[in-house]
């Protein structure tokens, strides 16, 4: 196992989503159904980000900018600079299963 599976309590709190397009848009909805408010990457408060930056060095300046702030850091499709992956997700309320490849298979 390379990775600690761990389901995180985004309720009601800010959730930092960087960039445009249909990845930061599924990322978007991800955190919503969750509970988790969409905020931009100058919110202080948040603790965890996406990055869903097409440009691959902009997203990795921005995946650095954040984490030396302390925040966790996924960037879409770059699993190198990601300090979590997100599963796929099978959810029948209450059970929730996540599936992953610890970023090895995107799809």
């Amino acid at each position: 196992m390379q990775q600690l599976p761990l389901f995180v309590n985004v309720d009601g709190r800010k959730v930092i989503v960087a960039g445009d397009g249909a990845a930061a848009d599924a990322k978007r909805r991800l955190v919503k159904r969750a509970g988790g408010v969409c905020v931009d990457e100058d919110d202080v408060d948040a603790r965890i980000a996406f990055v869903a930056v097409d440009n691959p060095g902009e997203a990795e300046a921005l995946a650095d900018q954040l984490r030396a702030r302390g925040l966790l850091v996924n960037v879409v499709d770059r699993p190198e600079l990601c300090d979590f992956t997100t599963p796929a997700i099978v959810d029948r309320s209450p059970v929730l299963i996540a599936i992953s490849t610890g970023g090895a298979s995107a799809g």
